[in-house]
């Protein structure tokens, strides 16, 4: 019986001698099963007790809504070898601590759902002490690259930017072939992709087959300097979310000019996602707005663009898509087409490598969801370290507490 309890309570190696339930509390009086320790000096085991410690009240986890203590008997043991007293190692209980280890990997457990208030609803742990133990189990700034190290073939990488705080960004960086988040850099300047980009092993370096990005000058500046002969491929999500940027910042042009009411969400949509009704009311206004006829017409070619299987047909495409851009003499375009043709190779390589920053994305999501849950951070390490422990794996979690 005593068995089932202590594994119950996963106070595997200590004898329970007395157990006193209340309300909300369950205090649970233990004492070390071994008669004997190692001295930590020596390593010579000795059964020779110097003293007996008073009882050290410990904080464990819950059982179900009562929190459960541990009232643990410590002992002091003396070692004849080395002529030294040194106090016994209990299983689960580090020294000088007020918490057992089985509550703080309950508290990492719940921190990767929850928010700190959260976790200190249901658990009683303060913030600084949450905080603390998230920087013990967290080292997002120190990229592990083992996985890739083990891989056998090729993988390719993601980088995006995400708004910590206003214009205050963070740098993701992605496995995109076995998608897992490798690191979230703290700022999103060219210095620090640079060390980063530095400080990848030559074997995984190596290994590297692509890179994908958004249409940043400064990222590809970075890659092309340290990784010269790797592929850069631009997130074809990326440039469709562009031209629709483009497209709503003409109709908001139009709109001042002629002050006029023009509908934003019709132009933004795919065109096979418009109803009858919507293309009714699209075609008033091309009928007026030429121009906004014009950026439309080149969206929705780019989209088929990327609908092609070869390269060479989307090539001469997308040349032929450049060539009517600029012959329409509108500032608008011209300038849309200049973006385009600079980044006419990386755009083309899409084709060649297949690869998006769709999962970099989707962390993206999960990292809004951590800051509305958790009412905002301020302090942007510990978001950093936040995100990277609800991006972990179950599996991986036990490996930080080891």
């Amino acid at each position: 019986m005593q068995y089932r309890i202590l594994s119950l309570f996963g106070l595997q190696g200590l004898e329970i001698i007395n157990i006193l339930e209340y309300y909300k509390e369950i205090f649970l009086y233990v004492i070390p099963r071994r008669k004997t320790a190692d001295c930590p000096f020596c390593g010579k085991r000795t059964k020779y007790i110097h003293q007996y410690r008073p009882p050290q009240v410990i904080k464990h986890y819950r059982l179900g809504k009562r929190q459960t203590f541990l009232v643990l008997f410590k002992r002091r043991f003396f070692c004849k070898r080395c002529n030294k007293v040194f106090m016994e190692e209990v299983y689960g209980v580090k020294k000088w601590q007020r918490k057992t280890q089985g509550l703080d990997e309950e508290i990492i457990e719940l921190l990767r759902e929850s928010s700190f208030l959260g976790v200190k609803r249901r658990l009683g742990v303060n913030y600084q002490s949450q905080v603390k133990l998230l920087k013990q189990t967290m080292k997002p700034f120190e990229s592990n690259w083992e996985r890739e190290l083990d891989y056998s073939g090729k993988f390719s990488l993601g980088i995006d930017e995400h708004s910590f705080s206003g214009h205050d960004m963070v740098l993701t960086i992605t496995n995109l072939t076995f998608p897992r988040l490798i690191s979230i850099l703290p700022d999103d300047k060219q210095l620090t992709l640079n060390q980063f980009i530095f400080n990848i092993p030559k074997k995984v370096k190596s290994k590297l087959s692509s890179v994908c990005i958004d249409m940043n000058a400064s990222y590809a500046g970075s890659l092309k300097r340290n990784l010269p002969h790797i592929p850069v491929v631009i997130d074809h999500f990326h440039v469709i979310q562009d031209a629709n940027k483009r497209i709503d910042e003409e109709r908001r042009i139009l709109q001042n000019v002629f002050k006029w009411e023009i509908p934003r969400k019709i132009f933004i949509k795919n065109k096979e996602h418009l109803k009858d009704k919507e293309l009714k009311t699209m075609h008033f206004w091309f009928k007026k707005l030429k121009d906004l006829e014009s950026f439309w017409q080149t969206k929705e070619t780019l989209r088929d663009i990327y609908k092609l299987k070869d390269r060479k047909q989307a090539e001469k495409r997308l040349g032929a898509l450049l060539k009517t851009m600029w012959d329409e003499k509108d500032r608008g375009l011209t300038q849309w087409a200049n973006t385009l043709y600079r980044w006419n190779n990386e755009i083309l390589n899409f084709f060649d490598y297949k690869i998006t920053n769709a999962y970099t994305e989707g962390i993206h999501t999960k990292c809004k969801l951590i800051k509305r849950t958790g009412f905002g951070f301020k302090n942007k390490e510990v978001y950093i370290r936040k995100v990277a422990l609800a991006c972990l794996p179950f599996t991986f979690l036990p490996h930080f507490f080891k």
